[in-house]
């Protein structure tokens, strides 16, 4: 690990405890009401005999009755899906990223926005700093950029420059500062259609499990509607225009001009999904010495996907929740709504989370409505999936008690190398909540995040249909996670007053991903017994 590497991942160890610290919501969302921050100021008033539908009324209201929905789950087909919005666009085009990173696939992205940017349509482009290595680290990535800006039709900005945010982390004493981002993925076109969903753009997010092995499974949502789409300019427009987006500097001296670059790994991946010839894309490309070519023979079952069918809208009533970059604890949007929609379930709920790290407030709310008889069913990653083995690290430290504490709760985690990145969470098989939004103290306390909820049964149950099938195959795609239990129910705890494990990590793991979340879980576990420290960890 490299010394700029291993200072980002102190500091982002150190905000991510100040965060969990900061995130413990009561576990009665109606408790501070009177005295809730100008963020909750939308909800309406919520008691704790609400039913779900009541509850879900009693969320904010952006958003609208009628809304076209389209769930993607497939990685090609996001890819597509995404194309195809860009292909659409005659007007405008809004879209958000905390990653873009410099494979073909980002490259392709960035040559189609030249495209429609040449085409005359009007394109802002918001990448956070952090998560985009060409938001300011990498020569190539800003030469991108910059044949973008120049163009005259693209205003990008990027969010939260690393200088600046590691200085703020500095003067303030706030490590949160340096790990706070932009972590929205939004693309809206002409105002009308709009996509959300965990995936950024990378070749992990889009290739097939059987082309990369250790290809990420996400969910995507597309929305169709005017009112839906002015939901999500103004999630949009909230964090674009912050005070920490900084406006891309024009290029003084233009030493090189990438524009053609662009436009030819645009030509080629069209070309590609199209099922079109590639000779003279391939040698345009192999003259250059660029490494596409051999990209795509990595990503073979990409070829011609464009021509696949699209599955029909879902019309359902949906409110965007949309929780913005904080640097200090205020209201959490997005947190308030699931609170709210947990307290209100009756009968089951179901999640998706590639993080599982909760706060005591959210672990007291599940286990008020476990012991209402509600099922609960979380399914997240594994050391063997996780691309955080920080996160790994609180997750084991945690489990054991949540399955405890939580009466009929069961824990599934990722058996296989694919990182479970879906963020997806259903209620009673009416309600479902689909968006960037993980269970963990960065989405609950720092990150901006956006989340899509939506009333509709039929949709509901398209949302939990690919979970569900999961956990029918049972492992190696997932294991579940138990502790010993007495004939009675109750859980065994060891002399150290933990429970006791039955089947965990260590069951199924690898000695080497091991001995990784092993030393960041003993860090851990040493924290715990220095003064002033035992509370944030």
């Amino acid at each position: 690990m490299n010394r700029g590497k291993a200072i980002t991942v102190l500091l982002l160890g150190f905000g991510v405890a100040l965060a969990w610290a900061s995130c413990r919501q009561p576990a009665d969302p109606a408790a501070s009401r009177d005295a809730r921050p100008p963020e909750l100021a939308h909800f309406g008033p919520y008691d704790a005999g609400m039913n779900l539908r009541e509850a879900y009324e009693s969320l904010p209201r952006g958003g609208g009755e009628r809304i076209g929905l389209r769930l993607i789950v497939p990685n090609m087909e996001a890819w597509s899906a995404r194309w195809r919005l860009l292909e659409q666009a005659r007007e405008t085009l809004d879209i958000s990223y905390f990653i873009v990173r410099e494979d073909f696939f980002g490259a392709a992205f960035l040559g189609h926005l030249l495209a429609k940017a040449r085409q005359g349509v009007r394109i802002r482009l918001l990448l956070d700093a952090q998560g985009s290595s060409m938001a300011g680290l990498s020569p190539r990535g800003n030469d991108w950029l910059d044949a973008l800006a120049n163009t005259g039709n693209v205003a990008i900005k990027l969010y939260r420059p690393l200088a600046n945010r590691y200085l703020e982390a500095l003067f303030t004493l706030n490590p949160v500062a340096a790990v706070a981002s932009e972590h929205d993925k939004i693309v809206v076109v002409d105002g009308r259609r709009g996509m959300i969903g965990g995936r950024n753009i990378s070749a992990e997010y889009f290739a097939h499990p059987s082309d990369m092995k250790d290809a990420f499974e996400d969910t995507d949502l597309i929305l169709t509607g005017r009112s839906i789409a002015d939901a999500l300019t103004q999630a949009f427009e909230s964090q674009y225009d912050s005070a920490g987006a900084r406006k891309l500097p024009a290029e003084r001296v233009d030493l090189a001009d990438f524009a053609d670059e662009l436009t030819l790994a645009y030509r080629t991946m069209d070309a590609w999904i199209k099922g079109r010839p590639l000779d003279e894309f391939v040698q345009a490309a192999t003259e250059r010495k660029l490494a596409w070519p051999d990209e795509m023979k990595r990503y073979a079952r990409l070829r011609g996907t464009y021509a696949a069918r699209e599955p029909p809208d879902t019309v359902a009533e949906t409110r965007i929740l949309d929780s913005r970059t904080r640097l200090e604890a205020r209201g959490d949007v997005i947190g308030e709504g699931l609170a709210r929609l947990v307290q209100s379930a009756s009968r089951e709920i179901l999640v998706q989370s590639p993080y599982l790290v909760l706060s005591e407030g959210a672990v007291a709310t599940l286990e008020a409505a476990g012991r209402r008889g509600v099922r609960i069913t979380i399914i997240t990653n594994s050391p063997i999936s996780s691309d955080n083995a920080l996160s790994q690290a609180f997750f084991l430290e945690q489990w054991p008690e949540l399955l405890a504490r939580v009466p009929g709760l069961r824990i599934f985690v990722a058996g296989r190398p694919r990182n479970i990145h879906s963020k997806v969470a259903v209620f009673d098989d009416e309600v479902a909540l689909v968006g960037t939004y993980n269970l963990d103290p960065v989405s609950m306390a720092v990150n901006s995040e956006i989340m899509a909820a939506v009333w509709s049964r039929a949709f509901a149950r398209l949302a939990a249909a690919h979970p569900r099938e999961q956990i029918a195959e049972g492992p190696p795609g997932l294991y579940e996670y138990r502790i010993e239990r007495t004939a009675s129910g109750q859980p065994v705890r060891g002399k150290d007053g933990r429970p006791v494990v039955a089947f965990g990590p260590k069951d199924h793991t690898s000695p080497s991903d091991w001995r990784k979340v092993q030393a960041y879980w003993a860090m851990l576990r040493a924290a715990e017994k220095l003064p002033g420290l035992a509370p944030l960890f």
